[in-house]
């Protein structure tokens, strides 16, 4: 938003979905706050800028219940076993997240494999990449459906988000796992 001149003397609201109960980090976020690019008390490059997380204080089953509720289809990547979105790579990743990411998109994989070499540093203190997706298999809701998958990786836009048919994915409430 820093960078574009359309979000000057204008009012903006960001919206994101952090959750309380995510990190203690996140605990602490308020609901709704100045973004961090507000500058609306500035003298120069006016910009108002408000993020509001709406979803703060739900926890996980509220937020599921609701796009249940509105028949909102989970996003691709959580029906294919992914608890969490922001991150593919995240360094708190575990080994099936790491296997299906190197089954997913084996070119991604590698290229992180690379950096890892290149730095002389890796995600994991003791272990590579390639160890840990050794360790771990791909989700099997990702194998079950190989178009799905391939379709998370695609920068096509889904033709509509609501769906008749609701089911949770098998990415709630924890990588590949499913409901509980």
């Amino acid at each position: 938003m820093r960078g574009q001149d359309r979000f000057l003397n204008r009012r903006t609201l960001f919206v994101t979905g952090e959750r309380a109960e995510e990190s203690p980090n996140r605990a602490r976020y308020a609901a709704f706050e100045p973004h961090r690019t507000d500058t609306r008390h500035g003298t120069r490059r006016r910009r108002h800028v408000d993020h509001w997380r709406p979803v703060h204080r739900w926890s996980e089953a509220q937020v599921w219940d609701s796009l249940k509720r509105w028949k909102v289809m989970p996003a691709l990547p959580y029906r294919i076993g992914f608890s969490r979105l922001s991150c593919a790579a995240c360094i708190f990743g575990d080994a099936r997240q790491f296997s299906t990411i190197r089954w997913l998109d084996p070119a991604r994989f590698e290229r992180l494999v690379q950096y890892e070499q290149q730095f002389g540093c890796t995600i994991k203190r003791t272990l590579s990449l390639e160890q840990l997706a050794e360790q771990g298999t791909p989700y099997a809701a990702a194998l079950a459906a190989p178009d799905l998958a391939r379709a998370c990786l695609s920068s096509r836009p889904i033709p509509t988000v609501l769906t008749p048919a609701w089911d949770f994915p098998a990415g709630a409430f924890g990588q590949g796992a499913g409901p509980t």
